[in-house]
């Protein structure tokens, strides 16, 4: 048997289970290994009383007798038992729901439970505990805690894991021997025993350190080899030298004054070209931070050299939005066109001739522009909007000339993300909104009175002229998971709440071209209300719509929720975003809370990354994201540690032929942004 062999061949187990661990993921023994515990507990015997923690999960071991089914005050049925210990001191046993394996136990039978011990009107009890017959992986011993994901359970995963372990021999060490060696590593086979049947708990801490080690310094290795590599390969075709007096010439034609932060990024990204290499920058900054504008401006100087420029935008309403900008802003020294799927395939074989023979200067489109037969004369500069949306491929086409490339987002990139992920590109943040605008003012909502209230203003909102932005997380009604879903809400605000007000829905299921026409329509103010799923998140600019209303938002990441907000409040009036809780004890009201204090979503997403991880920044399971096991992606000193090695080993060799197992590890790990 190998690790690579498929689980269906390895297990006994059901079906049921196997499609879930597809689900996952998880379809080799090597996968199964992988799956790391996310914690672990001690499960060390007593048979003693005076050894006990009350209010806490014990393991006790005594004779278990007297097992009965009782009825509860309320009619319903539960079986005790007495637990004899040492000394015989008795414990009284509660099951809520009887274990299979009373059924065929004698009575007066040595036990093993594992279960909270308390105190209950008098009498000391063992609540709904496991059985064991004997010392197994579950009791005795520290034991771990998975991620479980019904009928995935930590004791199926131990159980299965067990039987599996000694084939973390056959794993190979990836990590050089001298960071083994100075960091006082233990090896990687050594570590996957150690993390799912530790010895101690030093031990399975040292197996944890190893582990999340391993998984950053692979993910720092691809990103910092890419970086060298592309600077090994360094040559600007596009070299334009920074000239002070024309950009401030350029400054003066715009009808507004740019903020400290734009100022500094376009000065950035225009140094950027003047260096012997192509300019590979990532700028973020939140919505209506001024992004576009600075894009424009940058645009400029490789204009005027003679080079095209393109922009790439995620939705055809967002490239529609930035062709109409830069018709302002670029006519009439400059050409340009538009790039889109609803083009006639006559005009789009027009376009693409005039832009291979140059007649085209700036291009502007969606993912029209990536195809094969799209070919430009002598691109020098594309600009990425919302670059997460397009993959690493279809971005490295745009450069294959040594382009100079611009990525642009309003997702908040906490620094360790910086350190990281985005490891191989220039990071510039617009960190001010422009001047004149107002903080939009927000408030969880989770009581019926304030709702009252809520709709009320809302209602007023809409009588003088404003629009209203309504966000549910789902499409369709959901047995499984209680939130509001889109459908179910137009019906409900359409006809029961503002009968009187114009309202559409708009979800992601939709096609492509029906969303844009709804989001068209939303911004001629042809309808008051736009019931939506997060398909809103990244769009059109509505000027006039000044609240947002988001169901469930305990359902969402803070800096989706930012992101969400963005979406208002651009313009002079005040805006108002209203956070919606489904329940109202619901323990996320502290958490939302801090969108009431803040609108810094650089300080939202840094306390998104701490509490919900790195795959829901983005409110759902980007893919892209690594899925970290066993790595904290705000443990900075581990971030630091991993880049300088790998650092260090690329210095030795960029090829990393001498260390070939390292190697395929990094050439097979995903590429993420």
């Amino acid at each position: 048997m190998s690790l690579d062999f498929p689980l269906q061949r390895v297990l006994r187990t059901t079906e049921v289970h196997i499609k879930k661990l597809n689900i996952l993921g998880i379809r080799t023994v090597r996968d199964l290994l992988e799956f790391f515990p996310r914690a672990t507990e001690s499960t060390e015997i007593t048979a003693n009383f005076q050894n006990i923690t009350m209010g806490a999960k014990n393991t006790v071991s005594g004779i278990l007798c007297d097992v009965r089914q009782e009825k509860t005050a309320r009619g319903e049925t539960i079986t005790k038992a007495a637990l004899i210990l040492d000394g015989a001191v008795t414990l009284e046993v509660v099951w809520f729901q009887t274990p299979y394996i009373l059924k065929n136990l004698k009575d007066e039978s040595q036990v093993f439970l594992v279960g909270k011990v308390d105190r209950t009107y008098g009498k000391v009890q063992i609540l709904n505990p496991e059985v064991h017959l004997n010392r197994n992986v579950h009791v005795g011993k520290l034991r771990a805690i998975y991620p479980e994901s019904p009928p995935l359970t930590s004791k199926w995963f131990r159980e299965k894991i067990a039987g599996l372990l000694l084939l973390a021999k056959d794993f190979v060490e990836i990590l050089p021997s001298e960071i083994l060696e100075a960091e006082n590593f233990i090896s990687k086979k050594e570590a996957v025993k150690q993390v799912h049947a530790p010895d101690n708990m030093e031990m399975w801490q040292k197996a944890r350190d190893r582990l999340a080690f391993e998984e950053i310094f692979v993910i720092q290795t691809r990103v910092m080899r890419e970086k060298f590599l592309r600077e090994q390969d360094a040559q600007n075709p596009y070299l334009v030298k920074f000239d002070a007096e024309q950009v401030k010439q350029d400054l003066k034609k715009i009808p507004f004054q740019l903020t400290t932060a734009q100022k500094k990024c376009l000065l950035i990204i225009l140094k950027d070209f003047e260096r012997d290499r192509p300019a590979h920058r990532l700028m973020q900054g939140d919505v209506g931070s001024g992004k576009t504008i600075v894009s424009f401006l940058s645009a400029l100087p490789i204009l005027r050299s003679g080079a095209q420029v393109t922009f790439l935008a995620p939705t055809e309403i967002l490239a529609k939005q930035h062709f109409r900008s830069a018709l302002k802003f670029f006519n009439p020294e400059f050409s340009v066109e538009l790039l889109t799927g609803s083009v006639t395939l006559s005009n789009k074989k027009k376009i693409k001739g005039k832009l291979k023979n140059g007649d085209i200067q700036i291009l502007i489109g969606t993912h029209a522009i990536l195809t094969a037969d799209t070919e430009f004369k002598n691109l020098g500069f594309a600009v990425i909007d919302e670059q997460h949306r397009f993959g690493v491929e279809q971005r490295s086409r745009l450069q294959k000339n040594h382009t100079h490339l611009l990525a642009m987002t309003a997702t908040p990139i906490p620094r360790t993300l910086a350190l990281t992920i985005y490891g191989d590109q220039d990071l510039c943040r617009i960190d001010e909104l422009p001047p004149g605008r107002k903080k939009i003012i927000t408030r969880v909502i989770s009581d019926t009175k304030t709702i009252t209230k809520m709709n009320l203003f809302i209602d007023d909102q809409i009588g003088k002229d404003h629009q209203i932005f309504w966000v549910c997380p789902l499409v369709d009604e959901s047995d499984k998971i209680e939130a509001k879903n889109v459908k179910e809400e137009f019906d409900r605000i359409a006809n029961e709440v503002f009968p009187k007000r114009k309202v559409e829905f708009l979800h992601g299921r939709m096609k492509g071209k029906d969303k844009d026409a709804i989001m068209e329509k939303f911004k001629n103010k042809e309808f008051d209300i736009l019931v939506s799923t997060s398909v809103i998140e990244v769009g059109v600019d509505i000027p006039d719509a000044t609240v947002m209303v988001i169901e469930n938002s305990e359902r969402f990441g803070l800096a989706q929720l930012h992101q969400f907000r963005g979406r208002i409040g651009r313009n002079e009036f005040q805006s108002y975003c209203f956070l919606m809780v489904g329940k109202k004890d619901d323990a996320q009201k502290e958490r939302l809370k801090a969108l009431e204090r803040s609108n810094d979503g650089l300080y939202l997403s840094e306390i998104d990354l701490k509490l919900r991880g790195m795959g829901e920044l983005y409110g759902t399971r980007q893919s892209g994201l690594p899925d970290l096991k066993c790595a904290d992606l705000t443990d900075l000193d581990l971030l630091q540690s991993t880049r300088d090695w790998a650092i260090n080993i690329l210095k030795q060799d960029l090829t990393l032929k001498k260390f070939p197992a390292l190697k395929e590890k990094v050439e097979s790990s995903e590429v993420y942004f």
